[in-house]
């Protein structure tokens, strides 16, 4: 289960280094993908493949349905995590959600956010 907030940075080539306790729930590699509310989302594999399950068992002939299936498997990546406990996150997901400098990296139960810090 995730649980709990982190507060870390992205280096300059785009890699953010994860939790030690999100680390040992996402193993070697995970999925990243858009989410909703301008996040990304962090998913073991095995959640992913629930996740795809789920959203194979949507109906095609409905448009809302496509547009959601397209949301988040079309931005999907597979994710590494390297020796020093870092996840380089693709371009194209940290300008989904704006990620340059400052994250925060959020326990989901089955999954993770990662977004930027609020600001007070």
């Amino acid at each position: 289960m995730f649980k709990g907030e982190y507060n870390h940075s992205i280096d300059s080539k785009g890699r953010v280094i994860v939790p030690a306790k999100f680390r040992e729930q996402l193993g070697e590699s995970f999925v990243v993908t858009k989410g909703l509310d301008g996040c990304l989302f962090g998913f073991p594999n095995d959640s992913w493949q629930e996740f795809e399950d789920k959203l194979s068992s949507l109906s095609t002939s409905n448009m809302e349905s496509r547009k959601l299936v397209r949301f988040f498997t079309a931005g999907a990546a597979d994710c590494e995590i390297d020796k020093q406990g870092r996840a380089l996150i693709p371009g194209v997901l940290r300008d989904f959600a704006g990620l340059d400098k400052d994250v925060v990296i959020i326990g989901a139960v089955s999954y993770t956010h990662l977004t930027l810090p609020t600001t007070s």
